[in-house]
């Protein structure tokens, strides 16, 4: 893990959202959307936002390792993502919560243009417009979004995906590849110099309603119980038609029912 002192360009992330001051932490969430192992800190963060989410605002950066170069490089996944975000950052993380769950079930063919093209249609169903998308996917703002969040990874200098940078007023902490969860709770305490205080985790059906897809392990780790115990509630609500599960190679993903009639 790296500290640095926030002045001059290296804390100077200019993002409309990042400039609210109405919480004291900011987390940036490096990853490679092409890679689940750049997706693994997705339940850690689910966590920490569900404890601790009252001390920080996230922001995602996603890219994939040969961005920079762009030569021999597929970008649909990029594009595809920036295409969606242009539209809201709820509906990106929305497709890459979906893309982490269908990579699960469906391994590498995830991440083929066409599948990624299926993922970000179904988000019509909560309010994507399918026309503006199509349009964007091929627009120069698309690019230009790239480049600029390109610059972000260079001006970080990350060199491992996935990277979490926890900014605070006067230091930044850079902590590159997965770490234990209470490493990640203790960087948060040592930024605000004082002994933060988690909240009350949802029961786990608001879980499900807010994050929309979960696989048992992941639920049983956000809530510190075992899988056994987490699928026996989990069949509770299966039966108040309240959420279905999709078994998998490793295990079953769960996903809520009252909003989406897909996962």
């Amino acid at each position: 893990m790296e500290h640095a002192q926030c002045n001059g360009s290296y804390c100077s992330l200019d993002e409309p959202s990042i400039q609210q001051p109405t919480k004291p932490l900011e987390i940036y969430h490096f990853l490679d959307v092409t890679q689940t192992d750049g997706l693994r800190l997705i339940p850690v963060l689910k966590k920490l936002e569900l404890e601790y989410g009252h001390l920080f605002r996230l922001r995602t950066i996603a890219t994939i390792p040969c961005a920079p170069s762009r030569s021999a490089c597929d970008m649909s996944p990029l594009v595809i993502l920036k295409a969606i975000e242009l539209q809201g950052k709820t509906f990106g993380m929305r497709f890459m919560r979906r893309l982490r769950m269908l990579h699960n079930v469906e391994g590498e063919s995830a991440y083929s243009r066409p599948s990624l093209m299926r993922l970000a249609e179904a988000l019509t169903e909560y309010g994507l417009d399918l026309d503006e998308f199509h349009r964007d996917v091929s627009s120069d703002t698309i690019q230009q979004m790239l480049e600029k969040e390109t610059e972000l990874v260079t001006e970080w200098d990350v060199r491992i995906l996935p990277t979490l940078a926890f900014v605070g007023d006067e230091e930044a902490i850079k902590a590159e590849g997965p770490y234990e969860y209470l490493v990640y709770v203790s960087i948060l305490s040592e930024l605000l110099d004082h002994k933060i205080e988690k909240q009350p985790k949802p029961p786990l059906e608001q879980f499900l309603r807010r994050y929309e897809t979960a696989t048992t392990a992941e639920i049983a780790f956000i809530y510190d119980a075992p899988e056994s115990q987490i699928e026996h509630e989990l069949k509770k609500l299966v039966l108040q038609q309240k959420c279905a599960s999709l078994s998998y190679c490793d295990g079953k993903v769960w996903r809520h029912l009252k909003d989406s009639a897909h996962a």
